[in-house]
């Protein structure tokens, strides 16, 4: 009877350990502000970027560091941050 029921248990434990974490999210980067702008209107949401955008990339957004500049164009503000191993980057508000 306890058989069963702990082979049960083993089975549910294991399970739940074999779910991979979601990946990190990503960022979209440009090296130009207005790179960045001209691709959030053809593209406003997600993480994909069409060829014609070569200065932009998706990049982790564990790998983005600290404001180095910052700039207002109408009511959105938009942020040069730096990257762990690169210059700054213009990131999607």
């Amino acid at each position: 009877m306890r058989l069963p029921l702990i082979a049960c248990l083993v089975l549910a434990c294991t399970g739940a350990a074999a779910e991979t974490a979601p990946a990190p999210p990503a960022v979209v980067a440009c090296d130009n502000l207005v790179t960045l702008r001209r691709l959030m209107v053809q593209q406003p949401e997600g993480d994909t970027i069409p060829a014609e955008f070569g200065g932009c990339r998706a990049i982790p957004a564990e790998g983005v560091g600290d404001v180095e500049k910052r700039a207002m164009i109408g009511d959105a503000p938009y942020e040069c941050r730096s990257l762990k191993d690169g210059p700054c980057l213009w990131v999607r508000p």
